[in-house]
């Protein structure tokens, strides 16, 4: 991974071998940069601290700050698993959940994480 800034600067920040990085939806992420990849339930950051946690089956981390992980699971409530189909009283919704680098639950909070033009981030 390099820093690079037109005729100014072109620097290595860091270097990956490919047998400790899962490609699969390797992505960069966060306030500050973080090299991070989950595939079904497993999440691992890569950078600039390496972790990995479990996460539950439907969840997917969107954002980490210095000292927190949030992410947002998506549950469905009224599925009829044996017809494949909603029933009459399904419903879809998200919840943003907040770990800390352990993995311990801090919060969770019904709704979906946004970031404003501005780079601020909100839960509506």
């Amino acid at each position: 991974m390099y820093k690079y800034f037109p005729e100014i600067i072109l620097e290595v920040v860091t270097e990956f071998d490919m047998d400790e990085v899962n490609l699969y939806n390797l992505t960069i992420i966060g306030e500050k940069v973080r090299v991070i990849s989950s595939c079904g339930d497993k999440f691992s950051c890569y950078y600039p601290e390496k972790l990995s946690l479990t996460l539950r089956n439907h969840e997917a981390v969107v954002l980490m700050t210095e000292d927190e992980i949030i992410s947002e699971e998506w549950i469905e409530e009224g599925w009829d698993d044996e017809n494949d189909c909603a029933t009459d009283s399904y419903k879809l919704y998200y919840k943003v959940i907040i770990r800390d680098f352990e993995g311990n639950v801090i919060s969770e909070e019904i709704g979906s994480i946004h970031q404003a033009p501005d780079g601020t981030y909100w839960i509506s």
